[in-house]
């Protein structure tokens, strides 16, 4: 192949059959990169690695050019609230740096000057260390009334060189101290006193080392200003940042979905922003670039596109004109990426977040109906209820079998309890159980693996006549002989830690195949229309919210606090479905 542009590939070049990377530098960051293009190695000869790699590297030079561009603007910015006197709006990385540079150009001036003393024969050695004696005791005094004054007219002097405008001069007499025009109060400013303070200190520790030879002498002019401050000698970087952020114990625990979502976001982060760059370079442009990569990006785009990073799903998703995530679920993502910078913000390690008020408006959502009569006679009228196959492929085509696992139950659990379907999957033998002499469901988070949407979820649910009429007792009872913990072991938990995930996409098709596809009607619907009927039964409210498990109440799965089992008995029995027969489920 002839060396020159491949085609169809903008800044991706062949020499001698190798592929390279070769970018032109903007303008704007030409002087600060130091030249005009670069050029990177893609290390193979076949076109389907080098267009991979090609991705991977173009994302890092261009981060390497918006890191300089940042630097560019960080330096006009401490610029303009320095000479504004706001040391207030200066972020701690800030602070940090000017410290840094302060102690850097110290240690020049310092290094001249003991030079210079070296070369002199007739220096009174012994009242020049006694001089730096006395320095150092003021320095490192326990008392802020000996060491201040000496460190914050440092601190004044080296605020004026940076430019923070001096005070104004009133009156005729000019022969004095100038000072900065900056509030002191301020923590900004009690941080850099700390930090020339500590430069101070190793300042005349190491005159007196090089006068005496004693340890801790240097070369003139050698002392580290990271070590001498104690500064991290890098800043912290994203990588950093979530990696504190995920260990902190402080924030709790996490479910499995949570962190799944969380994961989703760092590795979005990573991609779009680069997880070695320094958090206080981050920028309201990074967030917005992560926004839209959420906006684009296809739902479950790692399962879709193995292999592929989520900007080449995004891509791939936009050309295939791809349903990109909802809304709502772009929403959780802004909102875990603000949390994270707010935790930044927390710890100190930046002055402002970048992610705020990045949502973007939701479309009103569905309202989730109850299902109709009609529509539940279809339900029950299938042969998965009437006579099957089976409960696997079979489950649409009628056959001789009536099997009776969690496709068959779920659903009627629902119908006659109001439970979420979650907590009708999760559910084990031992959570089956007798209060006051009635059987009951225990909905809790007891053993690993089970959840409740909140504390309100947690309760006693008394079984409906209707389900003990189908033999569900008699189902329980069996997989207490077979020895299962489970009640539907054939359920098994997705990577977020949930057993509903295939049960809700099963009964989306089986829905589908009964013709039922109204708007807003879903295995939710079940609950709706629980709902619905224990109002028409004239159950009070409270009662409703605790059978229902809605925020509010909640009673104690362990000890039926709140309402008697028997009278919470007495309220589920009221729910009916008028025109829906199941007496041919009887056992």
């Amino acid at each position: 192949m002839v060396d020159g542009n491949v085609v169809h590939q903008p800044n991706l070049t062949q020499r001698n059959g190798t592929f390279y990377l070769r970018m032109r530098v903007p303008l704007d960051v030409v002087d600060a990169v130091g030249r005009t293009h670069i050029v990177v190695s893609l290390k193979t000869k076949e076109r389907r690695v080098a267009l991979a790699r090609f991705r991977l590297e173009q994302a890092t030079v261009e981060r390497q050019f918006e890191a300089a561009r940042q630097q560019a603007t960080e330096t006009a910015t401490l610029r303009r609230s320095l000479a504004s006197g706001r040391l207030e709006k200066l972020a701690p990385g800030d602070i940090e740096g000017l410290a840094l540079r302060w102690f850097e150009h110290a240690v020049q001036r310092v290094a001249r000057t003991s030079r210079e003393t070296l070369e002199t024969r007739f220096a009174d050695w012994e009242a020049i260390l006694e001089e730096l004696k006395a320095e150092g005791a003021v320095l490192t005094s326990l008392d802020p009334e000996d060491y201040e004054p000496t460190v914050y007219r440092t601190v004044d002097e080296l605020l004026l060189a940076a430019g923070a405008p001096p005070e104004p001069i009133r009156g005729r007499i000019q022969r004095r101290v100038r000072r900065p025009q900056i509030d002191q109060s301020t923590a900004q400013y009690s941080q850099l006193a700390t930090l020339v303070r500590r430069g101070l200190i190793a300042l005349n520790r190491d005159q007196a080392a090089q006068i005496t030879g004693g340890a801790g002498g240097s070369v003139p002019g050698s002392l580290q200003a990271p070590v001498a401050l104690g500064v991290a000698e890098h800043r912290r970087t994203l990588d950093e940042l979530i990696g504190a952020f995920v260990e902190d114990p402080g924030r709790g625990s996490r479910t499995g979905k949570t962190n799944a979502d969380y994961g989703m976001v760092f590795l979005a982060l990573r991609e779009v922003i680069g997880g070695d760059t320094e958090v206080h370079r981050i920028t309201r442009d990074h967030a917005r670039r992560v926004r839209e990569l959420f906006r684009t990006l296809p739902p479950n785009a790692t399962k879709r596109f193995p292999g592929k990073t989520l900007v080449v799903a995004a891509e791939i998703a936009v050309e295939k004109g791809l349903p990109p995530l909802n809304t709502q679920t772009v929403n959780s993502h802004l909102t875990k990426m603000a949390t994270l910078f707010n935790w930044a913000v927390r710890e100190e390690w930046i002055a402002k977040n970048p992610a705020t008020g990045l949502s973007i408006e939701e479309v009103p959502k569905t309202v989730r109906e109850p299902f109709s009569p009609a529509q539940l006679k279809a339900i029950f009228s299938a042969p998965l209820y009437t006579g099957c196959q089976n409960d696997a492929a079979g489950y649409a085509k009628p056959g001789p079998l009536r099997p009776r696992r969690a496709r068959f139950w779920v659903p009627l659990l629902s119908l006659f309890h109001g439970m979420r379907l979650n907590e009708v999957c999760q559910l084990r033998v031992g959570d089956i159980v007798e209060r006051d002499g009635m059987p009951v469901m225990l909905v809790q988070a007891a053993e690993a693996g089970q959840r409740v949407k909140s504390k309100a979820g947690t309760r006693i649910v008394p079984l409906h006549p209707e389900t003990i009429a189908c033999g569900f007792l008699d189902f329980v009872a069996n997989a207490r002989r077979r020895g299962d913990e489970r009640l539907f072991p054939e359920l098994k938990q997705d990577a977020r830690g949930y057993f509903s995930d295939a049960f809700q996409k099963w009964f989306a098709r089986f829905l589908d195949g009964l013709g039922v596809t109204q708007r807003g009607v879903s295995f939710h619907s079940f609950r709706h229309g629980w709902a619905d009927r224990l109002r028409e039964a004239g159950v009070p409210e409270d009662r409703r919210r605790a059978l229902g498990g809605w925020a509010g109440t909640g009673v104690d799965a362990g000890y039926g606090r709140g309402f008697p089992t028997r009278m919470l008995a007495e309220d589920i029995s009221k729910v009916r479905y008028r025109g829906l027969d199941l007496s041919f489920l009887h056992k």
